[in-house]
């Protein structure tokens, strides 16, 4: 019986891992402050972008585009050893009503340091880290 209790913790505990995580990687403590960067560095670069919108490269189009912030994902993912970061996601959708995945990567200090286009109407950019 006792293994039985201890196999459905263990369950549990990857099913509530499986659903905090969208992509492989780690839903930690740190979200909340990483999504506060995350808007934080979005109001501020929409403010100077002096039209209420995002502005961000598409690598396919080699063009700016502008985007309205829909939503954050969930998952967050640690990256690097020696010098440990955060990257977690955020959707937007073009004026022409293309959808945009952004990657922002934030440093150990919850600074946004980089964004980058992630997917676009749900087809992965060839640098994927996911």
């Amino acid at each position: 019986m006792k293994y039985q209790v201890f196999a459905l913790g263990l369950l549990l505990c990857l099913l509530t891992s499986h659903a905090w995580a969208e992509h492989p990687g780690v839903a930690t403590e740190h979200r909340d402050a990483l999504q506060n960067a995350m808007s934080e560095h979005i109001l501020e670069l929409s403010e100077l972008n002096g039209n209420g919108s995002y502005p961000a490269f598409d690598p396919e189009t080699r063009s700016m585009v502008q985007l309205e912030f829909k939503k954050f994902h969930d998952s967050v993912e640690i990256k690097g050893r020696e010098n440990p970061y955060f990257v977690s996601c955020a959707d937007f959708v073009a004026e022409d009503g293309t959808l945009y995945d952004i990657d922002f990567f934030v440093s150990k200090n919850y600074g946004v340091v980089s964004a980058l286009v992630h997917s676009k109407n749900g087809v992965k950019s060839p640098y994927d880290l996911h």
